[in-house]
């Protein structure tokens, strides 16, 4: 019975730390991106916060379709001014621009369905939205 109870404790240890070892996403860098990728689809988690002017997010990092902007991967960009995002992104997490005092313009293509609370807080210089009907 002892015997019984240690092979199958010992399989549902090696059930787990498979499960776990297979669905871990790791970050990844590519240019001034990191991000990471699940289910075969990439998003945004931080941005080089060096970054200045005029920027077009690239629709794959690493070979992936970019599908989200995450929460706050942008946050304190304080010298970018405009950025393009392709149709790729369906989603903006919350917080993703936060504090991008620079920003003047932002470009959202049709198939963004979701951008989260506050993705845009305290841009202060944002003049120009254009949000599409979705």
């Amino acid at each position: 019975m002892k015997r019984l109870l240690t092979t199958v404790f010992c399989a549902c240890v090696a059930v787990v730390t498979l499960f776990l070892f297979c669905n871990t996403t790791n970050a990844a860098t590519d240019g001034i991106y990191t991000y990471t990728v699940s289910n075969g689809e990439a998003t945004i988690t931080a941005c080089d916060t060096s970054v200045s002017g005029s920027i077009t997010i690239p629709s794959t990092l690493g070979g992936y379709p970019v599908t989200a902007i995450g929460y706050g991967a942008f946050r304190n960009c304080s010298s970018l001014t405009s950025i393009t995002i392709p149709n790729s992104v369906t989603n903006i997490g919350d917080y993703a621009f936060y504090d991008c005092s620079s920003l003047t313009s932002v470009t959202i293509p049709d198939s963004v369905t979701r951008i989260g609370g506050r993705a845009f807080c305290d841009c202060d210089g944002l003049t120009s939205v254009t949000i599409p009907d979705s």
